[in-house]
């Protein structure tokens, strides 16, 4: 069986960055620094933007990537915004003549290994042509046609199938270099880190919120996180876990800092002074008093994220989404509020939080949780209820308690008005 030749360089496509007119150059530049960044673990990769491609190219002094590398990469694209697809594969000059070299070279060892896995009955071949350049002589229809008078005498087992081919070939040609590749990776899509601003998150254990962030993510935003414990009613682990949500998000972004906030001072108040069934809608108003404090003062953050599904629970309702939005004049974005609770799951499992959320870990949530949540509340009495307890002193109590919480080694921060950019980067970060 031939040897697959070493690959020399990457493309990387995009869709929605095309859209961008005039502002293009910089969503450009955003996504070429996330690939710098996201692939620096086998070095200073070399890049070359091109009018709707980055080329992607081993680090100096280096012609191929290894192996090793190429599993890397494909693995790591999954996790940078704005990427639409890779493919690794061999960087040429737009000449026919090379064009030919790299599709011979290559063609016998990614046909051979394909026809040796493949268990249907007779396999299909196709290749799809791009030309940017319309100076090339030959049309994309001409370049595919002359190739399947080249390959397919070689390779009877395959039957042409322009529409659905099973094995396909693709060669992009454009005016300073053309690229021919044997396989396309997905990435997230959407936009480059860096392009959306900042973001805090209200993250807890469940399944929504992180795949609320990830949405975000992908739309540019750089997303920080808050988390609510009420310790000791909530075990030690609850933290773990969501630290362990916030690191696992963190691939797909440079550094998002997580703040963890002991609510249990107020939820206290709230339960030995007001009404049960407005319980939850008073907590999470003072959940997002908490956190516009910790976004304005901490984290810079532009607006607020939460994971709300609109009808899942009874906080989740219009009515008490709009009570609890009063709590704020801060913009609170709900990206999920139409997925279904099937769909939110199926991300999840795509971005890797499933498995952490699924863990049996007590949250807030729980903690003195009413058996008669309202449904349907209303400003004014929820207003009423809020005028028997100490509002702004609870607040600084819960601020008092509250601490940055390392997601890769759970070490704590103090929480101080300001401080976000001064965290230290600890080495496994």
């Amino acid at each position: 069986m031939h040897p697959i030749p070493p690959y020399n360089a990457l493309i990387c496509r995009y869709n929605e960055i095309g859209t961008k007119g005039r502002n293009r150059i910089i969503f450009e530049e955003h996504l070429n620094y996330g690939l710098i960044r996201a692939f620096l673990k086998i070095g200073n990769v070399r890049t070359q933007i091109e009018h709707g491609r980055i080329f992607v190219f081993p680090p100096k002094g280096r012609d191929f990537f290894t192996e090793e590398e190429c599993k890397f990469l494909r693995e790591r694209t999954a996790t940078i915004p704005g990427v639409s697809s890779i493919s690794l594969g061999y960087y040429t000059e737009p000449t026919f003549e090379a064009i030919r070299k790299a599709v011979l070279d290559s063609f016998p060892a990614f046909a051979e290994r394909f026809l040796q896995g493949y268990t249907g009955d007779v396999p299909s071949y196709a290749m799809r042509a791009r030309r940017s350049d319309k100076g090339f002589p030959m049309t994309c229809e001409e370049l595919e046609r002359v190739f399947a008078e080249l390959l397919l005498p070689q390779y009877p087992q395959f039957h042409l199938d322009l529409s659905h081919p099973d094995f396909r070939v693709e060669v992009e040609i454009r005016q300073h270099q053309a690229f021919v590749s044997y396989e396309r990776v997905l990435g997230p899509g959407g936009l480059p880190g860096g392009t959306g601003g900042n973001l805090l998150a209200l993250l807890s254990g469940g399944f929504d919120s992180p795949v609320a962030c990830y949405e975000m993510m992908r739309r540019g935003c750089h997303v920080d996180y808050i988390t609510f414990h009420s310790e000791p009613y909530t075990p030690p682990a609850y933290l773990t876990k969501v630290a362990n949500l916030a690191k696992t998000l963190n691939q797909y972004q440079t550094r998002g800092r997580l703040v963890a906030v002991n609510l249990l001072s107020a939820q206290k108040c709230i339960r030995d002074n007001c009404k049960s069934r407005y319980r939850t809608v008073l907590y999470r108003r003072m959940m997002l008093r908490l956190a516009t404090r910790v976004a304005q003062d901490s984290t810079n953050s532009l607006a607020l994220l939460t994971g709300d599904n609109l009808g899942q629970v009874a906080s989740q309702t219009l009515k008490n989404m709009a009570v609890i939005d009063r709590a704020t004049e801060m913009l609170v974005l709900r990206p999920l509020l139409s997925f279904e609770k099937l769909h939110i799951m199926e991300i999840a499992r795509e971005i890797q939080t499933h498995d952490i959320s699924v863990e049996p870990i007590p949250d807030s949530c729980t903690v003195f949780a009413p058996d008669d949540p309202c449904t349907s509340s209303y400003l004014d009495a929820i207003e009423a209820e809020e005028a028997r307890i100490p509002v702004a002193e609870l607040l600084e109590e819960c601020l008092a308690a509250s601490f940055f919480l390392n997601p890769n080694t759970l070490s704590k921060y103090p929480l101080v008005s300001g401080s976000a950019g001064d965290l230290p980067v600890e080495k496994d970060e």
